[in-house]
């Protein structure tokens, strides 16, 4: 199964669709499970896999189970550290009903994946790749305006207090525990520090160490994209 690098190879895409357009049962998910799990190990630090629904015209629970959700289920278990998965599917009635599968089984496994619209990938990928060739890695978009278009969802089991979360940073970019907590106006750092540190159990963001000055470290979380 080939594979389209973007740039450095810290970005690439897959077309699930180059696995068949009638993806059912578990054999096959597995098949595919593991085609995906090869890819996920061979990213550097940092890297992000885009499994491009395109192409795909029936999947099945136990495909969507087999395939995603024991992927996923890897990641939140720490089996791919610093690496990410992200779904692109197109706005239309099909992709909804394959979405409804890939949701019941990650929402079964209490966990959850980062969902883009198919037509921003490109952009996504594009900005994706300049940003690490210019400085090591940090994700693009960084500017607000440019963030306040790029649309995005959850599928599968996240509760509604991460999803603030989760959007928050998405909004910012970029922010420590103590900022996100005065933006969700949350009065406990501590339980602000759960929130994040669930997110980036799921690999939904990333996070980044700085040493301060008086000593110790500063964590900082950043959106995948």
């Amino acid at each position: 199964m080939k594979l389209k690098n973007a740039g450095d190879n810290k970005v690439k895409t897959q077309s699930l669709g180059e696995f068949g357009n009638i993806l059912a049962m578990r054999p096959m998910g597995r098949k595919v499970q593991e085609a995906l799990d090869t890819q996920l190990r061979q990213l550097p630090p940092g890297g992000v896999l885009v499994l491009d629904f395109s192409g795909v015209e029936m999947m099945d629970y136990s495909f969507a189970d087999e395939a995603l959700g024991t992927l996923y289920s890897r990641m939140s278990a720490k089996e791919y550290p610093d690496r990410f998965l992200i779904l692109a599917v197109a706005d239309d009635e099909l992709s909804e009903a394959l979405m409804e599968n890939v949701e019941v089984a990650l929402s079964r496994r209490e966990v959850a994946a980062l969902v883009l619209p198919r037509s921003a990938v490109p952009d996504v990928v594009a900005a994706l790749q300049a940003a690490q060739a210019e400085n090591g890695g940090q994700a693009p978009l960084s500017d607000a305006e440019e963030r306040q278009h790029l649309e995005w969802r959850v599928v599968g089991g996240l509760p509604g207090h991460l999803v603030d979360t989760l959007s928050a940073i998405m909004d910012k970019y970029q922010v420590t525990v103590r900022e996100l907590a005065d933006t969700l106006k949350i009065d406990s750092a501590t339980a602000c520090n759960n929130r994040v540190a669930k997110l980036y159990q799921l690999h939904l963001v990333r996070r980044e160490a700085a040493i301060v000055p008086e000593g110790g470290r500063l964590y900082s979380y950043t959106a995948i994209v």
